[in-house]
Order: C-alpha cells, then structure tokens, then sequence
C-alpha cells in the first residue's frame, strides 16, 4: 500500500475519542473484583496442594494460549490504520484461522509435554481427565482473545467486559465453590473449560453482530500480509519472554521449595496483576487509537495523551496500593493463614507496579509506532534478569524472593522501553508537567508507608488510612485541575515542553 492509499484509509476512519474508553475501562475495573474475590475463596477452600497443582498447570495454558495468538491479536489493532476495510476484513479472517490452527497445535503440546514436565514439581497432582479439560480451554482462550481485541477497533468493549470479568470468573471459580460445597467430583480443570466455552460464546455472539452482516459471507482465509507478519511475530517472541518470566519463577519455587511456596506466590501474584491488571485495561485502546491517527512516529499530541493517561493510571494504583499497604496482611490472613506470610510480597508487588507504570505503557507505545522488535528486546533483557534473579533469591526467601525477582525484571524492562521509545521515536517521552506531578504522589506515597509502619493499633491504624486515603483523593483532584482546565497550560511559561497551542485537553 502506498502512503497515499494508506492515509486515505485513515482519513476514511473514524477519529478515536479516549473518552470512550474511559468510560469503559471505569466498567472493567468496576466489575474486575469480582474475579480477585472468588479467586481469593477458592484458594483458602483448596489449599494445600490442589490449589497450586490448578495454578501451576493454568500457568502453562495461559502461555500456550499466549503464543497461539502469533502476535495477531495487537498486530491486527495496529494494522486497522494501516490497511483499507476491504483488506482489513480479509487479514482479520485469515488471522483467525491461522490463530485457530496454532491454538490446536498449543492443545496438543499441552498434553505431550505435561507427562514430564508438570509432573517432576514436587507435590503436584492432576489426572488425564483434568490435563484435557485444561489443554482444551487453549483453543477457546485464544480465539476470543482475538476476538475482544479487534472489537476494539470498531469501539466494542462492553462484550469483553461482561466474558473476561462476569461469566469466566463466574463459571470457573463459582463453579469451583459450588462443587466443592455439594461433594462433586468435578474439580476446577472442568470448570475452568466451562468458563472459557460460555466466555468464548459471549464473544462469537458480538463478534458476528459486528463483522458478519446478513448479506455479506467472510472471505476465504489467506496468508496474512508480510507488513503485518513483521510486526505480529515480534509480539509472539515478546509473549513468549514475557510468559516464561511469569513460569520461571512457579518451576523454580515447584524445584527450589514446594508447592505450598507456589500457592503463596500465586494469591501474592493474582492481588498485584489486579493492579497491573488497571493499566492492561488501557493497552488496547491506546494501541488502537495510535493506529486511528495513521502515525508511525511519537507525534506531540500522542506524547500528550500518553502522559496523561500514564498519570491518571498511576494514581488510581496508587490508591490501591495505600489500601494494601493498610490492609493487605489481615486480607491474606483471612484466605488462609499460610498466605498471610506473603504480605511483604504484596506490598512489594504493589509498589513497583505503581512506580512502572510509565516503563510498561512505553512498551505500548512502541508497537505503536511500529517498533515491536524493540519491545522484543527489552523483554529479553527482563528475562534475563528475572531468571537470574529468582536463581539467586528464591533459596533465601522462598515465594517472596520470586516477586522479588519478577519485580527487577519488569522495573529493568520498563526502563530499556523507555530509552528503547526515546531512541525510536526521537523525541523525549516524558512531559515535566506529568513527571513532577507524579515524583510528589510517590513522596506522598512514601511518607504514607511510613505511617503505616508506625502506627498498628487498629483503632488509630484505621484513622490514619482513612486520613491518607482522603488525602491522597484531595492531592489528586488539585492536581487534576492544571491538566483538565483548557485554558491552563501544562508547563507555563517559556519552558514548556510542549509546541506553542498545545493545552492539556488536546
């Protein structure tokens, strides 16, 4: 395609407004407890093994899933600005069936390679009947992956919504209580199969309302494109480091301690990617509108709209974080009390996602511009540094010491990405107004976890976290002000980083 052709088909799209996906990742996240809530009764009702055994061979669904994907599912976001709708239709199509295809390979290599290697993680057991149930829920994962993520391109979030936060976690962990309660012999494997079955009918039920009209038939699948291809396989390689830093530190707790430490790190693990989970909840519709504005570069107004959704994204977790901070030992302790020990790990976990939150959305902002083969490359270095890390960690410190060693590899990869955005985009990505504006939340922040040490009556305990969390509120809606009001401007004065005209709500 040329760039003329290229820019006509952008021109023809449908400018992307990100207050649309405000709104909806203000329902996501409304509804996301629900998961972390029954997620957090099954883990007490079966720990002591079964529950790490679930866990640990989800894990490896989760990654197969993840590759199956073969990049497409960003790839096909990023390529919606890239191609006119006639092609774009035909490339979605094809990428299904190649995505379907692979997800069956990812089926079968599952159940090949479980024999070995899901069985030598000391206290782990899962019969053939429960590896089936697991290994089939990988085709079902990774088409309505696919399937939520192109939504996005034509404003559709409200079915990922309802299938990823409602009828999964409904399915598979309510199910999982509902078994257990009434003496089924049916265990979590047959109800995580359920719930990706009813998630995946949810998104084929949007999907056809979409992108299959009455009077049209979809088009014979083909090979994707080669553009397409160069900037999805990346993805894939990516997936596939970032996959493995997630399994290297479950194998290595599995060889170096026991299952029980998989089971702690896994409750520690699920309560901070409901953090990591808030930012995730942006990727996709940051990527999708880089792609609507027909760039291949950091242009200021982008520059603008990243900081400030970086900002508002940070403040929200760091909120939660003050809720953690507070609260996150008695919470474990009430799951379970061997996970109580994992409140260090939480805090940790917590922290570090808030300071990241800038270095992960830099890694967004690299396949927007085109440059996944960056993004590759910071997350080889983040697995470098985790394997070594939980080598070196979790003999001294057992499932701590592996969220230790998860959080220097996501902090290391954060900083590559954003030196890697730096270089790629030839423009600095960060705004001064944003960046002080955050260094004095996390001093606030700081000072807040001091408190938190010192105080630990309950009684004046609960009236200092009521206080921080009123005084975090009030700091971020003052705060909020300079950047909402148009007629303000970020930096003021002759300094600003930002050209003559821009204002905080372009």
């Amino acid at each position: 395609m040329t760039t003329g052709e290229r820019q006509g088909a952008v021109v023809a799209k449908e400018a992307f407004d990100l207050r649309w996906g405000a709104r909806m990742v203000f329902i996501d996240n409304l509804l996301r407890p629900v998961e972390p809530l029954l997620v957090l009764a099954c883990a007490g009702i079966y720990a002591g093994g079964r529950w790490g055994a679930f866990k640990f061979a989800e894990s490896m669904v989760y990654l197969l899933f993840r590759l199956s994907l073969l990049g497409m599912d960003r790839g096909l976001i990023w390529w919606y600005g890239q191609a006119d709708a006639a092609r774009y239709r035909k490339d979605l199509f094809s990428a299904l069936a190649m995505v379907a295809a692979a997800s069956v390979v990812g089926f079968l290599v599952m159940l090949v390679v479980s024999r070995v290697s899901l069985f030598a993680v000391q206290g782990l057991e899962l019969s053939w009947n429960d590896l089936l149930f697991l290994a089939g829920s990988i085709p079902l994962l990774a088409l309505s992956e696919m399937v939520f993520q192109t939504n996005l391109n034509h404003k559709e979030m409200l079915g990922r919504i309802i299938g990823k936060n409602i009828v999964l976690p409904l399915v598979v962990f309510g199910g999982g209580l509902i078994g257990h309660f009434s003496g089924s012999s049916l265990g979590l494997p047959f109800w995580f199969f359920l719930g990706n079955l009813a998630n995946a009918a949810v998104a084929f039920f949007v999907f056809a309302k979409i992108h299959l009209p009455a009077a049209s038939k979809p088009p014979l699948p083909t090979i994707p494109p080669r553009a397409l291809w160069g900037f999805s396989l990346p993805i894939m390689g990516s997936d596939l480091l970032a996959g493995l830093v997630g399994r290297v530190d479950l194998m290595l707790l599995g060889a170096l301690a026991d299952i029980r430490a998989v089971e702690i790190y896994n409750v520690v693990m699920m309560i901070g990617k409901s953090l990591i989970s808030i930012r995730q909840s942006f990727e996709g519709i940051l990527l999708s509108a880089f792609s609507r504005e027909g760039e291949r570069t950091l242009t200021a107004k982008l520059r603008q709209r990243m900081n400030h959704t970086i900002w508002m994204i940070g403040n929200l977790i760091g909120l939660l974080f003050i809720v953690l901070l507070f609260w996150g030992g008695p919470l474990l302790g009430l799951v379970n009390t061997q996970y109580r020990s994992g409140y260090i790990g939480v805090v940790v976990l917590a922290f570090f996602t808030y300071i990241n939150v800038f270095g992960d959305l830099s890694g967004v902002m690299l396949q927007g511009i085109g440059k996944s083969r960056f993004w590759m490359l910071a997350q080889i270095v983040g697995f470098g540094v985790n394997v070594g890390c939980n080598i070196w960690w979790i003999p001294l410190w057992g499932a701590t010491g592996g969220v230790l060693a998860f959080c220097a590899s996501f902090l290391v990869q954060g900083a590559v990405c954003q030196i890697l955005l730096w270089r790629g985009s030839g423009m600095v990505p960060w705004l001064g107004a944003y960046v002080r504006s955050s260094g004095r939340f996390c001093l606030l922040l700081i000072g807040i976890g001091g408190l938190s040490a010192r105080f630990s009556d309950g009684g004046i305990r609960f009236l200092v976290f009521v206080l921080s969390v009123a005084g975090w509120a009030f700091a971020f809606w003052w705060s909020a002000r300079a950047f909402e009001n148009p007629s303000v401007r970020l930096m003021g004065g002759a300094g600003s980083d930002l050209p003559e005209g821009t204002t905080a709500d372009r």
